[in-house]
């Protein structure tokens, strides 16, 4: 095999050297595909974010099956169910306890700024305990006295200092044009429904939001005695309460919500639409890199084929040097997208993080985007005929 040692020299494979032969050329090639691992990987991060984000409220909820009105659509403003229904639900031995949310939007004034900015409003009976979280339960107590509030750390800025503020005492601002006094702090983060979440009483609640039926609550929550079948007792409460409820365990009620925000909203299609045009986009730059690559060493991949050679070590030839692309495109396209998720979590406040898993999905995804390039690429050299070329 002399020609090839000629060919390959230093026992370098010539697909990086047919590669590196036209730098610019090459450098636009990894340039396509750091682009396309860049677009992938950044919307695959934003839809998991998506998915964690909405449910940051419900994951946090201490209860095993979930009563809301039929029309609820999402933990946010919906229409309420009368709460004698999540008191029927004591009728079956299995049920433990109850416990009633109230849920609204309403303006909150910066201490600072005086600007009123919407928050998430989440009432309750602080006799009763829906959260999980220790740091929320620990404080309950205090939201016994009217107008104290709860405040979420995790808020947008827009609200103002209040968890600097909290640090020489309590905070005094507005709410709905009610004097609130924040008294403590929790963590929950924010949602596509909330830039920020405060946590008052029941009466509190009431005061700020006079408008409000307080025998229609948003969502009721029901904790099972331990050992109890949730899906079981669901399917008995269907059976014994009347249609004017929904019955979900905690499970189909944060699918609910995942399955509203994917699926009853653009955000699921803009993603899923956005990673197709940069696995197009990125599969035409390397089809278009390496179709002209084939061109032009046509004539030599034409005296290789006079002396001998099968189309299969050319087609091999050119998924070596899609592999070799994917992967030189692959690395510092994750790193440019680790930096994107950072700056989305700082300012968009969404918990963008790098996933291997994720990772791995798109590396496999742009090896093959790379591989079909190069064998489409290869096309017109498997129908060349030395003869004809020559």
């Amino acid at each position: 095999m002399p020609l090839l040692n000629k060919l390959v020299p230093l026992g370098i494979p010539l697909a990086w050297l047919n590669l590196i032969k036209e730098k610019k050329r090459f450098f636009a090639a990894v340039a396509g595909i750091i682009f396309a691992v860049t677009m992938m990987l950044y919307q695959m991060g934003l839809k998991t974010a998506m998915f964690t984000q909405v449910v940051f409220p419900h994951l946090m909820l201490n209860c095993d099956l979930v009563i809301t009105s039929p029309q609820y659509e999402y933990f946010g403003i919906s229409r309420g169910f009368t709460e004698k229904r999540l008191n029927q639900a004591f009728a079956l031995p299995q049920v433990d306890d109850v416990a009633p949310l109230y849920l609204v939007n309403l303006p909150i004034k910066n201490p600072l700024t005086k600007v009123n900015r919407d928050i998430f409003i989440i009432g309750f009976d602080p006799a009763d305990k829906p959260f999980s979280d220790e740091a929320i339960e620990s404080q309950q107590g205090l939201l016994k006295i009217p107008g104290h509030a709860l405040f979420d750390v995790r808020s947008h800025a827009k609200f103002g200092p209040i968890v600097d503020l909290l640090e020489e005492g309590t905070v005094t601002t507005e709410t709905n044009g009610r004097a609130t006094e924040i008294v403590g702090t929790f963590e929950m983060g924010t949602t596509f429904a909330a830039d920020g979440n405060l946590l008052v009483s029941k009466q509190t609640f009431f005061e700020i939001f006079p408008g409000q039926n307080p025998n229609l609550p948003a969502v009721g929550l029901i904790t099972l005695e331990p050992g109890s079948d949730a899906n079981a007792t669901a399917d008995e409460l269907r059976a014994m309460l009347p249609q004017d409820v929904k019955i979900m365990t905690r499970a189909e009620f944060i699918d609910n919500e995942k399955r509203y925000w994917g699926e009853r909203t653009p955000i699921g299609f803009v993603i899923s639409a956005s990673m197709a045009v940069a696995i197009i986009v990125g599969a035409v730059i390397v089809y278009q890199i390496l179709y002209t690559d084939v061109t032009d060493h046509l004539e030599e991949y034409a005296t290789l084929k006079s002396i001998g050679f099968k189309d299969s070590y050319f087609i091999s030839l050119i998924l070596q040097e899609s592999v070799i692309l994917s992967v030189l495109g692959f690395i510092p396209g994750a790193a440019f997208t680790a930096g994107l998720y950072y700056v989305t979590r700082k300012v968009a406040y969404m918990p963008t993080y790098f996933q291997w898993d994720n990772a791995g999905i798109v590396l496999g995804l742009t090896i093959f985007m790379c591989i079909l390039a190069g064998a489409l690429a290869t096309r017109k050299l498997r129908h060349a005929n030395p003869a004809d070329i020559f």
